[in-house]
């Protein structure tokens, strides 16, 4: 299979949120920027990375309940 239907099957099961994060992402690309300070700085990164989506205290629960 090649890459690009590869892709195009990921694409097909993401959900509204996922495809504007890789959209960004996407143009981001074809616009030619590759630095990793611009996807740092991007909408999608940020809310990635935000608290909302952390999920260190779910993985840990039992750990955080015995100390």
């Amino acid at each position: 299979m090649s890459i690009r239907q590869e892709l195009l099957n990921a694409i097909e099961q993401l959900n509204d949120d996922q495809l504007s994060t890789l959209l960004d992402l996407a143009l981001s690309l074809k616009s030619g920027k590759k630095s990793v300070h611009s996807t740092v700085e991007s909408q999608a990164y940020q809310d990635w990375v935000s608290p909302e989506n952390d999920i260190y205290d779910e993985v840990f629960a039992d750990k955080l309940t015995t100390r």
